[in-house]
């Protein structure tokens, strides 16, 4: 029994080392597989030194900006529109030229408009001219009325003392008694005729100022008319209205317009301002009193943000930018420029020259040189980002250089050759 229980156990030996001998084998060849594979992929990677752009990390400032074209603008513009129907005569000045704002730039031309200023211009001399009369028939009038008083004051006195005398006359019947209340008679109807040429007296001046009124509206109408028209038959005369520029003129000469057509467009070009037309997914970083800088592509002009139009045309937002008062020479209405804003500014930072090929990310792996021949893969962590610079958060330090040509091919391999 015990014989062939050992010649059991004998059996089962090779068994179990079979069995250890495949499991080791199970867990060692992947690894050895895998160490296989990147020595030999390591061994293999390499890269040319010629045309490598390898770049060393600093310290530095990293200002975040946004980039965005535009156009300069006139702060104080005037669009000339015609405020009459009119033909056009000449045109006296072009674009370009410096204006003031007597600067006559069209002529235009409209008889009935004319002839129509001429008829309220006789309407009124012939109001006014009433009014004279008018007044002259009254100052008369007043004379009159004063000496027809003074007349009837004299009878009335000359009455009473022809009553009176009569009155004695009567008393001692020299005279019949009709003589008498004749005198009598007479004498109330003179004070009668006093009493209402006074009373007339007192209201003629407020009558004659009430009848005056009337004539003064009446030339004051006259007036009105011949002054509206003036303005009219002034504005046959364009002119710039301010001093600035001549920016555009949208008739030319013969040409008939109506009320409300567009003329032509001044500008002051010493006090502009920069429209800044920011992509939408950009304009959420900006605010009011950031720094701005704007390229003329001859000068760069300082200012600040002043105003963010709240509504989005074409996907872009409008920025307007406020200017320094000392503004170079070609600056002028209409000028394409474009325009940096500051957005954020971090101070004293790892800083590694941003590739053109960059891609938004918050890691990213780069080679990093050990030697003049040789490169280490290594993460980094990636912060702030400008248009030139990145900031770097971990992975890299001061003076360390590290390859920015694209590597994305070498990825798999931990180290390159640079060769």
């Amino acid at each position: 029994m015990q014989t062939i229980l050992e010649a059991q156990t004998d059996k089962k030996k090779p068994f179990k080392l079979y069995a250890i001998i495949v499991a080791t084998a199970v867990i060692l060849l992947p690894w050895l597989a895998n160490s296989f594979f990147l020595n030999s992929t390591n061994s293999d990677a390499s890269i040319s030194a010629e045309g490598l752009n390898i770049a060393t990390v600093k310290s530095g400032n990293l200002i975040r900006d946004v980039r965005a074209p535009g156009n300069l603008i006139a702060k104080n513009r005037q669009w000339l529109s015609a405020r009459v129907s009119a033909k056009v005569i000449k045109r006296v000045l072009e674009p370009g030229a410096v204006v003031t704002p007597d600067s006559i730039i069209l002529q235009l031309s409209s008889p009935e408009l004319t002839q129509q200023y001429k008829v309220v211009q006789i309407d009124f001399k012939v109001a006014q001219a009433q009014l004279e009369a008018l007044q002259e028939v009254q100052i008369t009038e007043m004379q009159k009325k004063h000496a027809d008083v003074k007349l009837l004051e004299v009878e009335k006195q000359q009455a009473i003392e022809d009553a009176a005398a009569k009155k004695q006359l009567r008393v001692t019947k020299i005279i019949p008694l009709y003589q008498y209340s004749e005198a009598v008679l007479r004498e109330k109807k003179l004070t009668l005729q006093l009493e209402i040429a006074e009373f007339e007296l007192k209201q003629l001046p407020r009558l004659q100022a009430s009848l005056l009124k009337v004539e003064q509206a009446r030339v004051e109408q006259q007036l009105l008319q011949v002054s509206l028209l003036s303005e009219q038959v002034a504005l046959l005369e364009v002119r710039a209205q301010m001093h600035g520029i001549l920016q555009s003129i949208s008739v030319e000469e013969g040409q008939e317009i109506s009320q409300g057509t567009e003329l032509a467009r001044v500008a002051d070009q010493k006090s502009l301002k920069a429209e800044l037309r920011v992509q939408e997914s950009q304009a959420k970083d900006i605010k009011i009193g950031q720094i701005v800088e704007i390229d003329t592509r001859r000068s760069k002009i300082s200012g600040v943000v002043s105003r963010i139009d709240p509504a989005v045309v074409n996907g872009t937002v409008t920025v307007d930018v406020e200017l320094s008062k000392d503004l170079p020479s070609e600056v002028r209405p209409d000028l394409r420029v474009n325009g940096i804003i500051e957005i954020q500014r971090l101070d004293n930072v790892l800083l590694l020259d941003k590739p053109a090929s960059w891609q938004q990310t918050k890691t990213a792996y780069l080679f990093k040189l050990t030697s003049d021949s040789q490169a280490v893969k290594t993460k980094v962590v990636i912060g702030a980002i400008s248009t030139k610079s990145i900031q770097l958060l971990s992975g890299l330090t001061k003076g360390e250089q590290v390859i920015l040509s694209d590597t994305s091919h070498l990825l798999q391999h931990q180290e390159i050759a640079i060769n």
